[in-house]
């Protein structure tokens, strides 16, 4: 650390401070977003803090602290600490006049001609290199940078800078494949910090949501998920509305869902996750084949996908449908057509029993009317059915 003082008049720190101070409100999270991108981030956001304090003492060094300590509590984006820090080294070379340039004075023991300036390669340049590139999986890039570094054509104690010079790089371009995509799709590319906090968030919820080991937990896993512009919000809803909906459930659930959409449990996983398939589209299906499980054990009614979507679709969840078809499966004679009565579709039966197909009730309500009826008068529908000797199924009642 120096102990150089400086003249701080030409510092600007009402500015600075609101510049620090103006966190982008995420778009689609609540605060806890920007705590994880600046948890993303701290590591850089210490490496510059450290850099800006090599060249400054007194005042400009608190402010130095200040902002690292409001990064870490989440007072700052660090994004916007990153900019202040810059600003704060960048003045504090200018006023010690040196920065990392020797100067030739043609004395003594020295060849500095004229007195112009000679550049000298910071001692720790290749482990602040590393250090930076580490963070994004790049330091296999180290010695590349540094060579631009010492060629005077990139400044290492930017760490925006360090990775501007090897963005077209392969190695860089296969790091963050998705941004390739992303912008052939008329999607805005991702800087590196905000891809891998994505990344990150993803990971952290897969864990939390007890995944497959070994399931989207690498970097190629992420991809197609930030190729597709799956938030994590998105992401939470097709974990926990999709396949956990589906996974936790009893046995019946899984059944319909490989019975409605041919989807095995083994490939549950893979299925909500797959961003080619629209969020909203997965939670229909989930909700539906829970609402075709209560029917096939209630009722012993097999659904089809278009009558268990359309339950879903008028808000009826998979418990709400239990006691509907219990009632289905008590009345199962009224259900089944007899000899000349109006035939009924699987939906008009559906309709008639949640009440959303006048029709189709008054129709089950003359033919339990007519089958009364012959049933009272000795007729062509009075008839034993085999359950025990003098019994008679109606369909709305077994009579003795």
């Amino acid at each position: 650390m120096s102990n150089v003082d400086f003249n701080l008049s030409n510092l600007d720190f009402d500015a600075l401070e609101q510049s620090v101070r103006e966190v982008a409100t995420p778009t689609k999270t609540p605060a806890e977003i920007l705590a994880e991108q600046n948890a993303a981030r701290l590591g850089e956001v210490a490496g510059a803090a450290d850099v800006a304090g090599s060249f400054v003492s007194g005042e400009a060094q608190a402010r130095v602290d200040e902002i690292l300590a409001g990064v870490q509590s989440g007072k700052y984006s660090a994004e916007d600490a990153l900019g202040a820090l810059s600003a704060i080294e960048t003045a504090g070379r200018a006023a010690l006049g040196a920065g990392v340039a020797d100067t030739g004075d043609g004395g003594d023991g020295g060849d500095g001609g004229d007195g112009g300036t000679s550049f000298t390669p910071r001692q720790d340049a290749r482990n602040t290199i590393r250090a930076v590139l580490a963070t994004f999986g790049l330091e296999g890039l180290a010695d590349v940078v540094y060579e631009e570094y010492a060629a005077e054509r990139v400044n290492i104690s930017n760490p925006d800078a360090i990775l501007f010079s090897i963005r077209n790089t392969t190695q860089y371009q296969q790091r963050f494949a998705a941004n390739a995509k992303r912008a052939a799709k008329g999607l805005p590319e991702l800087d590196p910090a905000s891809y891998i906090a994505l990344e990150n968030q993803y990971r952290d919820l897969m864990r939390a949501n007890g995944l497959p080991p070994g399931f989207y937990d690498q970097i190629s896993d992420f991809e197609k998920l930030i190729e597709g512009d799956v938030s994590v919000y998105e992401l939470s809803s097709r974990v926990t509305e999709g396949y956990r909906k589906v996974a936790e459930a009893d046995p019946a659930v899984k059944q319909q869902m490989r019975q409605l959409y041919n989807v095995d449990e083994s490939g549950l996983a893979a299925y909500f996750l797959d961003p080619d398939r629209a969020a909203p589209l997965l939670l229909r299906q989930a909700n539906a084949a829970a609402i075709a499980a209560r029917g096939r054990e209630q009722a012993n009614l097999q659904l089809s996908v278009m009558s268990a979507e359309e339950l879903v679709s008028r808000g009826i969840t998979g418990e709400q449908a239990q006691s509907t078809f219990a009632r289905m499966g008590q009345l199962a004679g009224l259900y089944q057509e007899m000899g000349g009565e109006e035939m009924l579709t699987e939906q008009q039966k559906v309709g008639a029993a949640f009440g959303f197909d006048v029709q189709a009730q008054q129709a089950l309500e003359r033919r339990r009317a007519q089958r009364v009826a012959e049933f009272a008068g000795g007729g062509a529908f009075a008839r034993t059915t085999g359950a025990t000797s003098g019994t008679v199924e109606t369909g709305v009642g077994t009579a003795q």
